[in-house]
């Protein structure tokens, strides 16, 4: 269990530690404006802000941002 600070709400989650932070926002929170684009961090689509910094969610592991506030589109 992981626990996430998303867009100011703390969410508990059961998911895989490898999952990508992007998969677990769209599928897991239904949180949509986060978009898949290429998959390899390139295109930009699925970026959020990780204590205020630009990360690419669609490579980043989840597991590497319980206790890190994210915010999303």
């Amino acid at each position: 269990m992981l626990t996430l600070n998303v867009n100011g709400t703390t969410h508990q989650v059961d998911v895989p530690g490898d999952m990508p932070l992007l998969w677990v926002i769209r599928d897991i929170l239904k949180l949509t404006g986060t978009k898949f684009g290429c998959g390899i961090a390139q295109c930009g689509a699925c970026t959020v802000h990780m204590d205020g910094k630009p990360v690419r969610s669609c490579v980043l592991p989840v597991q590497s941002v319980a206790g890190q506030e994210i915010t999303t589109i």
